[in-house]
């Protein structure tokens, strides 16, 4: 799974933005290069966990910038 992919799993871009405590421009910006910083990480994957957003996990984070490199 991808980051655009897990970004697009919650509800808005909006909610999204909420979630990770960010600007709704910062958060367009992270949809835009298809990649959540890793700082976010953490905060990311317990505000999924809480909205019931399902495989949303570390380690699926870093293999989707694994792939990336890879590519």
């Amino acid at each position: 799974m991808s980051h655009l992919e897990i970004i697009n799993r919650w509800p808005s871009l909006g909610d999204f933005a909420s979630d990770l405590g960010v600007a709704y421009g910062t958060a367009k910006a992270m949809r835009r290069r298809g990649k959540v910083p890793a700082e976010y990480w953490c905060r990311l994957v317990e505000r999924a966990r809480e909205r019931e957003i399902d495989g949303v996990h570390l380690d699926v984070l870093a293999d989707a910038i694994a792939r990336e490199a890879a590519e």
